[in-house]
């Protein structure tokens, strides 16, 4: 393709089709059109582009030169990327190219390239690759962002204002009906350009208000009279509810017109404003977050003291499990169906999400299906695509910000708002139970379910869950497993599930019966591991995607592709969905066969690992000569742990050092600790009650000071123990000559308690079944354990928590292949513990130097070859 101007380029009837050619000739994702008949003055076309399913950027070709552009001409123009929750604005011009950083106050040119008719490599993709590594630090907060902290003052404000009767559902109603309003409004304006510059249609809603000083109006009549000015009557309630906005008549003028004020300019974003014609489905879904917020008061005594209202504070209601998807999931579930089925297939698809949320996933399923850049797309067409997706959720602000985000989108295909959208507010196993018509009727089922552990469940919604699921999980059973047995029932066969779910799924006992359901009825077309990826922001769950078909006739079954990020998630995610298979030190992508799914629990590693796989499980595992168990219980760490400095005074033979996960080192155990647990058990005798009172009478004190925190725990209620007693003590192993570990660790920490000194909270507890040559076999298994090849299979098969680090639970580590030491040599046995003997006592550099050793024998006795230990980053 020759790029001869940007104006004769695009000046065509079909410049949809050419933008899309040309980003793909030149190695973009194209992702939407944006006509902007409002600044075509000097801008011909706009086409939003991906590189990677994370990065993307607005381009834009100029008649003008950017630089010849006034103030306001750049503050219109970098507006749409703004309003796009994109960064990046890059400026195609006859002879170059300029990338604009737009979240820069003033905005700044982060670098330009020359372009000719004999050089075009500018235009590529690789060539923003480069350029977006250059990316400044903002001093301009992201759309989102910006829109949320205002929705969040004006919560916080309004709830103080009006004295605290408000609720959360009013809130909402609030802030859908102004942005549905707004985004009328910005839809009239960019739809009649002409009329922009006229204030009575670009700023109606704000000029109602001005205009009505004698009598003011209500926010509710405001918006009423705005919207029927733009013939927008007979509103959906959903989008514009009366009877919720009738709380807020009471409102002064001066604050219904700096409210309407803050939803056109950008209160924390300055100079951009707001186009609600334009914000993307992500800023929408981020305001979900707030709407699901509750507000509360902490102190009552301030209230009462304070002069003006006390603002409440917003915390996350988590009762319903949910948490916001990012886009780029989102755009891979929706790209990933299109690319498994004939466009025509793609675009009739019928759709459910059980757990909608702010409606993310329909919306960048619609988007695509809806593309106006791709052939026989009508209203028609697109009125049926709308009225094929059917969403539930539990939350009814979930449901209302679904519906705005998808009445809006709607509302920009096709200047008319839905007649109908099938959202409900309704617990998804119940409808399901009540509607059967459900069964094996959609083609496509998209999730980000709730997690929801057994114990925050409502008694309700255990029941329900346990008898729906019957034989289909045990134990804790998560709520998100429902849903997954919801959508395998109600795929079509041939249909697609698409789902968010935690990484735990892949080992967790209690989803071993949804694991064989899988396999039985479905085939595992796409997992994707993310779990060294925070997905979600300030949540420690860590997720898989997980993509299966609904077994039809079909022969041979359908390779799986894995997929496991470290890091550039997008990048990765566009190379599953292009089919590429790849190892790189960010990611590995990989096919493996349907078989792979028939082991108890799903551990899937590149076929670099596979091999190596197979040869560690022809080892006896570590549970065959130690027992591995869990550090004690107190019912209440508040009390029982004492630090170091208040221990009572000639009283210490009653308490035992407490080892913390951070004060373990990897081999040994630290000099001194901080704190101390009371353990009235000396000798391995347990004392009565009558020898701590007379021969520890401080502590006995103290303990009685606390009486009624210890006597309300739950054990000490109902009689299992006496109410100053420990609730599992552990001291049939808690003193024995031991190795330990943190719970939760990123790397091997086992440290060798050589004299059972110290004592662990919920930390592993590795000790021996036999007593025999003690001492010489907990060295050799803390060097075991301590190594690379054996702390990268532990873990592997953890559950993963809060940035990357591994759960080592009893359970799984029982399983980890260890080398034989019955079979190891006097002579390399004698070398190793010499080795261990050096490492207990090191310091410094001398520390590196000895573990790099004992890796190369740990090596050698799991019989690694130079080729295998090279993939582990061993020293051949």
């Amino acid at each position: 393709m020759q790029l001869t101007s940007p104006t004769t380029v695009l000046s065509g009837i079909d410049r949809a089709r050419i933008l899309n050619d040309f980003a793909y000739n030149f190695g973009w994702t194209p992702s939407d059109i944006l006509e902007i008949p409002s600044i075509s003055e000097f801008a011909n076309a706009h086409l939003i582009v991906e590189h990677g399913l994370e990065t993307q950027a607005v381009i834009t070709f100029l008649h003008r030169s950017y630089i010849d552009l006034s103030y306001e001409e750049k503050k219109r123009l970098l507006n749409i990327s703004y309003n796009n929750l994109v960064d990046w604005h890059i400026q195609i011009e006859p002879e170059q190219i300029l990338y604009i950083f737009n979240r820069s106050y003033p905005e700044k040119i982060v670098d330009y390239r020359r372009i000719s008719r004999d050089n075009l490599d500018n235009l590529r993709s690789k060539a923003f690759e480069q350029v977006s590594g250059k990316r400044p630090n903002p001093n301009i907060p992201a759309l989102d962002d910006a829109l949320i902290n205002t929705i969040s003052f004006w919560k916080r404000n309004l709830y103080a204002e009006i004295a605290s009767s408000i609720s959360n559902r009013e809130l909402s109603a609030l802030f859908n009906a102004i942005i549905f309003t707004r985004a009328v409004e910005d839809n009239y304006s960019r739809l009649y350009s002409s009329l922009r510059n006229d204030l009575s249609n670009s700023q109606f809603l704000f000029e109602s208000v001005i205009r009505a000083n004698d009598e003011p109006l209500s926010i509710r009549e405001a918006i009423i009279i705005t919207l029927e000015h733009f013939n927008q009557r007979n509103i959906p309630q959903h989008l514009v509810d009366e009877s919720l906005l009738r709380c807020f008549d009471s409102l002064n003028h001066e604050t219904v017109l700096a409210l309407f004020t803050d939803f056109y300019r950008i209160k924390y974003a300055k100079p951009y404003e707001y186009d609600f014609s334009l914000i993307s489905k992500h800023a929408l879904s981020r305001i979900y977050e707030r709407y699901t917020s509750l507000l509360r008061i902490t102190d009552t005594e301030t209230v009462q003291l304070s002069l003006f209202p006390v603002l409440p504070e917003e915390e996350p209601n988590k009762s319903y499990g949910s948490f916001y998807t990012p886009q780029f999931i989102a755009r891979f579930f929706a790209r990933y169906l299109r690319e498994q089925m004939p466009p025509l297939t793609f675009k009739r698809l019928r759709t459910f999400e059980p757990s909608i949320g702010s409606g993310i996933f329909l919306r960048t399923l619609l988007e695509m299906q809806c593309d106006p850049t791709q052939g026989g797309i009508t209203t028609e067409f697109i009125k049926t695509a709308f009225g094929s997706i059917v969403g539930l959720d539990i939350d009814p602000n979930a449901c209302q910000a679904a519906l705005l985000s998808l009445s809006l989108l709607h509302l920009v295909l096709t200047n008319e708002l839905p007649s109908e959208l099938s959202i409900y507010t309704e617990e998804s196993i119940k409808y399901y139970q009540e509607h059967p018509e459900l069964k094996e009727s959609f083609d496509a089922v998209i999730a980000n379910p709730p997690f929801i552990v057994l114990t925050n469940q409502s008694d309700a919604m255990r029941q329900r869950v346990a008898q729906f699921m019957n034989t289909d999980a045990s134990g804790k059973i998560d709520l998100y497993l429902a849903f997954l047995k919801i959508s395998i029932e109600v795929l079509k066969p041939g249909g697609y599930g698409l789902f968010v779910i935690p990484h735990n799924f892949l080992l967790a006992k209690s989803s071993a019966g949804m694991r064989k359901m899988l396999v039985q009825e479905t085939w595992i077309r796409c997992l994707v591991d993310l779990s060294d990826v925070r997905v979600f922001e300030d949540v420690n769950s860590y997720v898989i995607l997980l993509i299966y078909q609904k077994r039809f006739n079909l022969e041979p079954a359908p390779l799986a592709t894995i997929a496991q990020c470290q890091e550039l998630v997008g990048r990765a995610l566009q190379d599953v969905v292009e089919g590429r298979q790849i190892e790189t030190k960010f990611y590995n992508i990989f096919n493996v066969s349907q078989k792979t799914f028939l082991a108890d629990e799903w551990v899937l590693l590149p076929p670099s690992l596979s091999a190596i796989q197979r040869k560690l499980e022809a080892l006896p595992k570590i549970g065959d000569f130690t027992h591995i168990r869990v550090g004690l219980q107190t019912g209440n760490n508040k009390v029982f742990i004492i630090p170091d400095s208040k221990l009572p005074k000639n009283e210490r033979e009653i308490f035992i050092p407490l080892l913390s996960d951070r004060e373990m080192e990897s081999y040994c155990v630290p000099e001194k600790v901080s704190t101390y647990l009371f353990y009235p058990y000396i000798d391995g005798h347990r004392l009565e009650e009558d020898d701590i009172k007379n021969k520890f009478p401080k502590t006995w004190d103290y303990l009685l000071k606390h009486k009624n925190k210890l006597e309300s725990r739950a054990s000490a209620r109902k009689k299992q123990i006496l109410w100053w007693e420990l609730e599992r003590p552990r001291f049939e192993y808690l003193t024995r000559p031991k190795i330990v570990s943190p719970h939760l660790a990123i790397m091997p920490r086992f440290s060798l308690d050589r004299e059972g000194k110290y004592a662990v909270i919920r930390s592993p507890i590795i000790y021996l079944k036999q007593q025999n040559a003690e001492y010489d076999l907990l060295r050799y298994f803390t060097a075991i354990l301590n190594s690379t090849i054996c702390y990268n299979y532990i873990a592997e098969h953890s559950h993963k928590y809060g940035s990357g680090y591994s759960m080592l639970e009893p359970k799984s580590m029982m399983k980890t292949p260890v080398p034989d030491p019955t079979k190891v040599s006097t002579s390399i046995m004698h070398r190793l513990l010499l080795l261990v003997d050096k490492r207990l006592l090191a310091s410094g550099p001398d520390i590196i130097k000895l573990e790099i050793e004992i890796d190369e024998i740990v090596s050698d006795l799991y019989g690694f070859n130079a080729e295998e230990r090279s993939i582990y980053g061993i020293p051949a």
